[in-house]
């Protein structure tokens, strides 16, 4: 029966199974790395830094914030004090992955395409990229 219903509300709101998981249940990690969209920033500092310093910048912002430190994800939303064309569900993915000489490099995606590059500017406003490989991917 409850496949059933979300089999309707999937048809009813006109989206595709991987949309409809992205804005009923939420981003993952494995979104973050498929993501077509992503903003990708590299940062000379280990990934348990970046990921303290993400995180201390989204608590700033009011964000909601989950983590999944085995997987060095960050998922947050609340994002509507900060960014006018949101609402507080509306989620982002952080994906930190370590790179050799205790680099990292950080993935950002949301189904907001606006919300995942102001995030993106705010996280490389905060953390000091390294200039050359800042891009959208």
């Amino acid at each position: 029966m409850r496949l059933i219903a979300c089999l309707l509300v999937l048809l009813l709101c006109g989206c595709s199974a991987t949309q409809f998981k992205q804005e009923f249940i939420g981003y993952f990690a494995s979104d973050v790395k498929a993501s077509e969209n992503k903003h990708v920033l590299n940062f000379d500092m280990s990934a348990s830094d970046c990921i303290t310093k993400i995180k201390d910048l989204l608590k700033n912002m009011q964000a909601i914030i989950r983590e999944n430190r085995r997987m060095q994800y960050i998922e947050a939303d609340n994002f509507q004090n900060v960014f006018d064309s949101t609402i507080d569900t509306t989620q982002v993915g952080i994906l930190v992955i370590s790179t050799p000489a205790d680099k990292c490099e950080v993935q950002i995606a949301s189904g907001n395409l606006g919300l995942a590059a102001f995030v993106s500017d705010e996280i490389s406003k905060n953390l000091n990229p390294r200039p050359k490989e800042d891009a959208v991917k």
